[in-house]
């Protein structure tokens, strides 16, 4: 542990937490594999393209790439980028109609266990 001279003299206050504390604390906010996988999502869901077009994709059964352009008003460059790291992380899966590729939330339980990632951490 390293020195925490700063909290000498500090006990009986609030903020005084005990070395034996600090090293529980250390354990219980560890991720495993999975919350680390979610905290990626996390991470990616925190660009706005990223979050607006999983927000879309909440509202509708599945969308055309081209529509989403027009929804959002950004390039199709962009789009294509944002569905396919959307893709990678298994929120959404896509199928071609026709002509079309078109996009919808993928079926998989990350929803649930997403959950699951803050249940863990309530008091």
């Amino acid at each position: 542990m390293s020195n925490r001279a700063y909290i000498q003299g500090h006990e009986g206050h609030p903020h005084y937490i005990t070395n034996s504390k600090v090293i529980s604390l250390q354990k219980t906010i560890s991720f495993s594999p999975e919350e680390e996988e979610w905290v990626r999502i996390i991470r990616n869901l925190s660009d706005p393209t990223k979050l607006k077009i999983y927000l879309i994709l909440t509202k509708v059964k599945e969308i055309p790439v081209a529509d989403l352009t027009q929804v959002l008003n950004v390039s199709q460059s962009a789009i294509s980028h944002a569905l396919s790291d959307l893709k990678n992380l298994g929120l959404v899966e896509c199928h071609r109609c026709g002509q079309l590729i078109c996009y919808s939330l993928s079926n998989s339980n990350k929803k649930r266990s997403f959950f699951n990632l803050f249940e863990r951490f309530k008091p």
